[in-house]
């Protein structure tokens, strides 16, 4: 029983660290059909950045702040190549989440106090059991650590953060700024016809969408206790694999927001992981169950699309 516990425990937890990612990725490629690569980078960054921070003693909180304008500013150079450019989405994504390994690299080797001439050129960013993250500030801090073997700060504040940039982000979509970001979703050249420049609508979401990724990162981070390299790898398809299943499963509801969906999206990808390695699989094949989750959200989300098609 305490083993089925802990897979819930785990599942949850990840479920809503992963969904700030997932929301992200439901602007960049649900809103603008943009599928951007550069996440894996930003992903990275954000933890790299509330890392140091909070090494540093700068409180968790201006640390994730941080990290979203850090995320938001690689966001706006994918935004940059695109529109400007001209440069295809994926060559993008692929140029700055490149460009990004070196510079996560950079920033962990010389926060770490090392250099690269052999001498201390550690590759991660680990916390110490007296450095601020967010699970050990208020109000977080406030709850006990565990309930029944239940690590409920841990969850509510995943949680809380998880509503809050759900909440930040539905009302934003109001906005003008958020209804000109959709419109240039569905038709860049309506939004031409209005006097407004669409590319300015792909810059800012895509600065969003991987703000939110580096916001996630943060958050993984923080559960982690440490930021390292290998942090962003497979982070395209675990968010695209929650949209993807959140809009699929959900889509019906029309009184559910998407935004909804897509954290219920990443909760659900996360519980089939936990699932499997529930069920004594072995670590090993996570990337492979990872990439078949995908692939059946994938076939999920066409076989829907041909239904509603045929009505």
């Amino acid at each position: 029983m305490s083993t089925v516990i802990s897979c819930i425990e785990v599942f949850l937890s990840d479920g809503l660290m992963y969904s700030l990612l997932a929301l992200g990725y439901y602007i960049s490629f649900s809103i603008l059909d943009f599928p951007d690569l550069s996440v894996e980078g930003t992903v990275l960054l954000g933890g790299v950045a509330y890392s140091l921070l909070v090494c540093a003693n700068v409180n968790p909180w201006l640390a994730i702040i941080a990290a979203f304008i850090l995320g938001a500013l690689a966001g706006c150079v994918t935004g940059v190549l695109h529109v400007k450019l001209h440069i295809r989405p994926l060559l993008c994504g692929i140029l700055v989440s490149t460009g990004l390994i070196s510079i996560n690299l950079v920033l962990t080797v010389v926060g770490n106090g090392g250099n690269f001439k052999g001498e201390n050129a550690l590759s991660t960013i680990s916390f110490t059991r007296t450095d601020p993250t967010v699970l050990r500030t208020f109000p977080a801090k406030l709850l006990p650590d565990n309930i029944n073997g239940i690590n409920v700060r841990a969850l509510v504040t995943f949680l809380v953060i998880a509503v809050l940039f759900k909440l930040i982000l539905d009302r934003y979509l109001k906005t003008k700024n958020g209804l000109l970001l959709r419109a240039t979703g569905n038709n860049t050249q309506f939004v031409s016809m209005l006097a407004q420049d669409p590319g300015k609508s792909k810059i800012i979401g895509l600065a969003i969408a991987n703000g939110y990724a580096a916001v996630a990162g943060a958050l993984i981070a923080t559960s982690r206790a440490n930021a390292n390299q290998g942090m962003g790898i497979g982070m395209v398809v675990v968010g695209l694999a929650s949209v993807i299943i959140g809009l699929s499963i959900f889509g019906k509801l029309r009184f559910m927001k998407p935004t909804t969906m897509v954290i219920l999206g990443s909760i659900i990808y996360q519980a089939c992981l936990a699932i499997a390695t529930y069920l004594g699989v072995p670590s090993a094949y996570n990337k492979l169950i990872m990439a078949i989750l995908f692939t059946i959200a994938l076939v999920m989300s066409n076989a829907m699309k041909k239904g509603e098609s045929r009505v």
